[in-house]
């Protein structure tokens, strides 16, 4: 057979006349080839081609298989184990053991294989079925671990060490069998040493590929229309066709050939290649690191939305890709280019600083989804995609100089892959947990670029022999002195300087400025603070790039409105929990109850409390009440595990749509929640309508109703909504119950600072009751977590001019007339006075949606037919705090115009209509305009009058 197939290659390429000496010479090599080859058939030598791009596809499908299946298993392991940083650690510390086990498995099993493309085809079913019945399995484990949890949740470390060990049993067949298909598949198509170098960037690039479209199509579309089971199914079905295809090439060949030895080097020892297994180890810790580092700083500038992760995650999944396969085109011009390790490894720490410090920082993003998906890209090839690509580069020619020092390319692929897998799950945790909160974004990066010589040291140090002449020790220096000149002059400041301050920019022109910034284990958290007349007015939290909580006085309102809206209702709670701190507004009102015994306060981000401590109160601080517990982990992962029972549960969890948070929103979330509840207990929650379109609300609302038969919606400040909902039917109360806060000083105070000066106006924020509600919801399916995407990645912060019917306050006021539940619960002794409230309450929601436009007529009609005092002054644009700053102010000798012009506000507002038209007198002479023109004619009218 050899000798026909040779005489068939001699007869195709006749020998030429002159070197036919040399020519015999090569045809005797390719026969001595052949026949070493004695088990390839003519079918193979005819089809191998064909073979081989069939299994370059099969990997792709394996590689887009593998994402989605990782994607989903994060996503319901984070709702079992909760994800908080060390749950979601360990849940990737589980996933990547895994990955290595089946590496260091591959390398002793697969060389010993004689149908290696048949294993590869049983490996990818293995991984369809398990991975299929563990995206299955999940929801249903979460019930049955959360008495073991809840016994541990006193003990964190004992706590983390079973998350650990669970996650692990759980993944532990489909990640080991997905770490075992590089070296196996690496088994199947090797044919000698010098193509093992194109071979392994092949496979590896298109296996990168693959994840890159596995990551995109996920959650662009997949989970979005077949949700997380439909998209797991579909996952396996990639595995089942990836297995149906490498069958076929086991089918084509009637036996598969063993692995080709590098005879030259069979007696090296393996101990030899022991620098150049470390610097593949290292080699992915940095990328990583890298990536943990470039998405914290990527978040400043994006919306951190999933869909902004899939795209950063695809962005660096390209780079490897392109790499992988670059570094196999390498082989294929110089079947030595694993000599020039070194010099990759040298220009991946360049290309982090120089990526770094050329990166410019964008403007505010604007157009629709599309474009700022594009804008998220953009950004994000900057940034990342030159060091992924000679990250894939450096991965390829690491392999082939440890395939050339062991002359084994299944064990060398496996020993490649094991120690960067390993060398990526520390890297995970040291960016994590060691490099962001100790030394900052900034450092990190000089750090891990410094990091790159080590890895270049240590490829030199493996592979010394190969770089010989003077032409590769002079590409090398220069590859070294690339590397070390940008960080001799690395740009450090860039952040504090440049970016941060352009990241604020939109939240300092009022003159606010930064008072603190703190890089922690979760987020980059910087905190605000607005001043007038040298005295603290409002503060603001930042997490990386978005605005996550404030103090100003739209955000006071429905923050507190969470606590005085149910205690009307319920005017004695003993027990109260609050899901997620923010700036500690919420927290202070619960402080305010006298009723309540104990109030658990449960958040994410230790940072963000401790920061709380930067803001004055004006009294106690509410972390320094003794009632007040907090719990730093993941909100539903406490409702879970906790065996308290609540009397009051609020929560304004982070944005519906930013990553990881949809789930706080979905029908088993609010189940969880009504599960903690005391009979008859109640529940407010954020409702932020501007930021979804109108399918999306009537989606989380029917998720809301669908759990709380009793559900209400209420008015907190603008588009800021608050759904309400008890266990059990909600009971009549009385005028007197209802009437209690108003009489007790302290939450009289609070309440009228928010414009809510009586019973009668909190009941005017009232917008619907359960019936309409659920009939405004129709047949939209409720959230839920099987279909996360409902709520999708589309971000706005324009209301969707299909939710207005929930701002007009006239069409809520013939609601609360026609409610039934108005009629059952309501007193009826405040429902005539609550329904002539409603134009009021109409007045506040048009502020507080159109800041600082013209003053309404409202404003007016509120001084001559109304007692109340803080209402029209918030419709003049100021509100109490800043009354008592600039009086403060006039009493230090302070006579700015805009503190007459306040305190001319302030007395219109109290109706002292002769102090009103001489301060805003003297600020209209001083700083003329034409809103406090406007103010002063109104002040001159109402004094006129009797």
């Amino acid at each position: 057979m050899c000798l026909l197939t040779s005489a068939a290659v001699v007869s195709y390429h006749p020998p030429p006349a002159k070197g036919r000496q040399f020519y015999t010479k090569v045809c005797a090599a390719k026969m001595r080839l052949c026949c070493d080859f004695r088990a390839v058939s003519n079918r193979w030598m005819t089809l191998s081609f064909g073979f081989v791009q069939l299994l370059y596809l099969v990997f792709f499908l394996s590689g887009a298989s593998a994402l989605l299946f990782e994607t989903l298993w994060f996503r319901l392991a984070g709702l079992t184990f909760g994800n908080s940083v060390w749950a979601s650690s360990t849940v990737l510390a589980s996933f990547m053991a895994g990955l290595a086990l089946g590496n260091w498995l591959a390398g002793r099993r697969a060389p010993k294989s004689e149908r290696p493309a048949r294993l590869y085809a049983l490996l990818e079913v293995s991984i369809g079925v398990s991975g299929l019945a563990l995206v299955l399995l999940f929801p249903l484990l979460t019930g049955l671990f959360a008495p073991l949890f809840r016994m541990l949740q006193p003990q964190p470390a004992a706590l983390n060490a079973v998350r650990l060990g669970i996650a692990f049993v759980l993944m532990v067949v489909p990640a080991i069998a997905m770490g075992a298909t590089l070296p196996v598949l690496v088994r199947a198509l090797s044919r000698d040493s010098n193509g093992f170098g194109q071979l392994l960037g092949r496979l590896y690039g298109w296996n990168t590929l693959g994840a890159l479209a596995g990551a995109v199509l996920g959650e662009a579309v997949l989970i979005e229309r077949f949700g997380l089971r439909g998209t797991g199914a579909i996952a396996a079905l990639l595995n089942f066709a990836a297995a149906g295809g490498a069958l076929y090439v086991a089918r084509g060949l009637s036996t598969e050939p063993a692995d080709v030895t590098n005879e030259e080097n069979r007696t090296i020892p393996a101990g030899h290649t022991a620098p150049l297994l470390a610097a593949a180890f290292l080699a992915g810790a940095i990328v990583l690191a890298l990536e943990v580092v470039w998405f914290r700083f990527l978040l400043l500038f994006n919306d951190g939305t999933s869909l902004a992760f899939a795209l950063m995650l695809a962005t660096v999944l390209l780079g490897i890709a392109l790499g992988g396969l670059a570094g196999g085109w390498l082989f294929r011009l110089d079947p030595a280019a694993e000599r020039w390790t070194s010099a990759i490894a040298l220009l991946g720490g360049f290309a982090v600083t120089i990526c770094y410090g050329s990166f410019v920082a964008p403007g505010q993003p604007s157009g629709g989804t599309a474009a700022i998906a594009m804008r998220n890209v953009s950004l994000s090839l900057r940034l990342m995609l030159p060091v992924a690509i000679l990250s894939g580069v450096l991965f390829v020619l690491l392999g082939r100089a440890v395939e050339r020092k062991l002359g084994d390319a299944t064990r060398a692929t496996s020993r490649l892959t094991l120690a960067n897998t390993l060398g990526a799950t520390l890297g995970a945790i040291v960016g994590g947990f060691l490099l962001l909160p100790h030394l900052g974004m900034e450092r990190s990066f000089f750090t891990l670029a410094m990091a790159y010589g080590l890895v270049a040291l240590l490829a030199m140090a493996g592979d010394r022999e190969r770089i010989r002449t003077s032409r590769e020790k002079l590409i090398i220096g220069g590859a070294g002195a690339f590397f070390l000149l940008p960080l001799a002059f690395f740009p450090f400041g860039l952040l504090r300087n440049y970016f941060l301050p352009s990241v604020i920019a939109r939240f300092t022109v009022d003159g606010s400025r930064v008072i603190a910034q703190r890089e922690g284990l979760t987020e980059t958290a910087t905190y605000l603070r607005l001043d007038l007349w040298r005295a603290p007015y409002a503060y603001r939290l930042m997490t990386n790039g978005h605005s996550m909580s404030a103090s100003m006085l739209p955000s006071q309102r429905y923050m507190r409105l969470f606590v005085h809206l149910p205690v009307a209702f319920e005017p004695a709670p003993k027990r109260a929990l609050l899901i997620s701190y923010g700036v500690g507004t919420t927290a202070q009102s619960l402080t305010e109850i006298p009723s309540l015994e104990s109030i658990d306060v449960v958040d994410i981000s230790r940072d963000n409390v401790e920061l709380s401590r930067l803001r004055d109160f004006g009294g106690r601080h509410p972390l320094d009440d003794p009632r007040l517990h907090v719990h730093i982990e993941d909100g539903r992962f406490f409702l879970l595990t906790t065996a308290q029972k609540f009397d009051l549960v609020t929560a304004e969890p982070p944005p519906p749509k930013h990553a990881g948070i949809v789930n706080l929103y979905s029908r088993e979330y609010f189940g969880l929640i009504r599960d903690r509840l005391n009979e008859g207990g109640l529940v407010t929650y954020w409702l932020p309508i501007y930021q979804m379109d109108a399918k999306e609300a009537r989606s989380l609302l029917g998720a809301f109703c669908s759990t709380f038969d009793d559900c209400t919606l209420w008015a907190g400040s603008g588009a800021e909504l608050i759904m309400m909902g008890s266990k059990g039917p909600m009971r009549p109360v009385s005028a007197d119950v209802v009437s209690k806060q108003w009489r007790d000083p302290t939450t009289a105070s609070e309440l009228a600072r928010i414009g809510v000066e009586s019973p009668l106006m909190l009941g005017a924020t009232f917008i619907g009751d359960a019936a309409w509600l659920k009939g405004y919801v129709g047949s939209t399916p409720p959230l839920i977590d099987d279909f996360p995407l409902r709520l999708s990645y589309r971000f706005s912060n324009v209301v969707d001019p299909d939710l207005y019917p929930l701002l007009d306050r006239v069409a809520a006021q013939r609601r609360f007339a026609a409610s039934a539940w108005a009629r059952r619960v309501w007193p009826n002794s405040l429902r005539l006075g609550t329904l002539h409230t409603f134009p009021l309450e109409a007045g506040i929601s048009w502020f507080f949606l159109h800041p600082h436009k013209p003053m309404p007529a409202e404003a007016g009609d509120a001084l001559r037919k109304t007692p109340y005092v803080v209402y029209p002054l918030i419709l003049l644009n100021s509100d109490e705090r800043q009354q008592e700053l600039a009086l403060a102010a006039r009493k230090r000798g302070i006579t700015d115009p805009f503190s007459s012009w306040v305190l001319g506000i302030g007395a219109l507002a109290r109706r002292d209509y002769g102090a009103a038209v001489s301060l805003l007198r003297d600020a209209e002479r001083r700083s003329p305009s034409p809103e406090v023109t406007a103010d002063r004619k109104l002040a001159e009218e109402l004094s006129a009058k009797p």
